[in-house]
């Protein structure tokens, strides 16, 4: 089948690859664990509270991904199921009812998982845990099981999975988290506003040197508070079969001041998006910087290499045409030399690897668009999961 580039929104189940593990619970039902016996609450939480877009088979009930799910045959036309799935890190228990209607005909129960992204927090590494599942038939008990599983970390990005030949691409995922509504998020505009590099945010609408500046002016925010980059590798799984990276989530990196390429990455997007910028990541391998259009049709993009967060650079000759207004010495105590190395060291790596963002290089080489996910129905990991939440809402700049 080769790889598919999946459209996020509602089509997780594209996941249940033939070979995924299945577990027998009784004669006529079963459980699929996928990928392979793993829980990655990241990957529902971005999508907890999208619409249903019909993708589903006519023959699944359930409002869930159909990463988790139970097989059955129906014993008689008419036969009334309910299902309950009860895992460690839910709020409560999943359930999921369904009126069968064809007798002998396969059918599959898909509970949404309500995952708490207060209680995933706590878990920093994999935990073996149990899934439980309880069947009940037309109002009588049907049976219990309890399938070892691990739960992976909330901070667990899993964005590729290879099986045979068969392989998903589920890079959207880094888009998640990407949280323009994060409170750390007007921490950082409210400081990049006290800089006095702009008076206020106008978006994408001013011109690139306005938005240039816009752009300086949160980067500057965050050297500011002392956020340097930290060279750890984030890489997990790196195949054959499941590629995942640890991200941290923004309010981590704020108090740590420190971010490795894709925690600055997503920082800095995710405060882009909230001014009004359209932003995007760029992954290249074992590496990921953030992008951003300088015009609102989008033609036109600029690069930061989040690497020269906080790194000392040279002066510069001459001050860039974004920064005219300033004189040399407010420019140089604003980090004008550590922003425009940063730009030109991001175009410098785009130029490089252009030619491979063709989507037939993945999962080395990807372009994950903000806006685009957004529209996907990719919503932010906690904003997600906060009760009342609605994908794609956005503060105001």
């Amino acid at each position: 089948m080769g790889m598919r580039a999946i459209r996020p929104a509602g089509l997780l189940a594209i996941l249940l690859i033939a070979a995924m593990p299945t577990h027998a619970a009784d004669g006529d039902w079963t459980v699929r664990i996928t990928p392979f016996d793993q829980l990655y609450p990241a990957l529902e939480l971005s999508q907890a509270r999208a619409p249903h877009d019909g993708a589903a088979p006519v023959d699944a009930f359930g409002g869930g991904s159909g990463l988790v799910a139970v097989e059955l045959l129906a014993r008689h036309a008419g036969e009334q199921v309910r299902l309950e799935v009860d895992a460690d890190g839910l709020r409560a228990p999943a359930a999921v009812e369904a009126t069968l209607a064809v007798a002998g005909h396969r059918y599959q129960l898909r509970a949404p998982l309500d995952w708490s992204a207060a209680q995933l927090r706590a878990v920093d590494a994999p935990v073996r845990t149990p899934l439980r599942f309880t069947l009940w038939r037309d109002g009588g008990a049907a049976g219990t099981r309890s399938v070892p599983v691990s739960l992976r970390p909330l901070s667990e990005a899993l964005y590729f999975v290879r099986d045979g030949g068969d392989a998903v691409d589920l890079s959207w995922i880094f888009a998640a988290y990407v949280d323009e509504r994060d409170p750390v998020v007007d921490r950082v505009v409210e400081a990049a506003l006290q800089s006095g590099i702009v008076e206020t945010f106008e978006g994408d609408g001013a011109g690139e040197d306005a938005v240039l500046r816009q752009v300086w002016a949160v980067w500057q925010a965050l050297v500011a508070h002392g956020i340097r980059y930290a060279a750890d590798d984030p890489g997990i799984a790196r195949g054959p079969r499941v590629f995942s990276q640890r991200v941290r989530l923004l309010a981590q990196t704020w108090a740590d001041r420190s971010a490795n390429c894709i925690d600055g990455s997503v920082l800095i997007a995710s405060a882009l998006q909230r001014i009004g910028l359209r932003s995007f990541l760029v992954l290249v391998p074992g590496h990921a910087f953030v992008g951003f259009y300088t015009d609102a049709g989008a033609q036109h993009a600029a690069y930061l290499e989040t690497t020269l967060l906080g790194a000392p650079t040279p002066r510069l000759a001459a001050l860039p045409a974004f920064a005219e207004g300033f004189d040399a010495a407010a420019a140089r105590r604003l980090g004008i030399a550590g922003f425009a190395a940063a730009l030109e060291a991001g175009r410098r790596r785009y130029g490089r690897d252009a030619a491979r963002f063709d989507r037939r290089h993945r999962p080395d080489y990807a372009l994950i668009d903000i806006a685009a996910a957004r529209a996907f129905g990719i919503a932010p990991i906690e904003s997600a999961a906060a009760p009342g939440a609605t994908p794609g809402a956005v503060s105001s700049p």
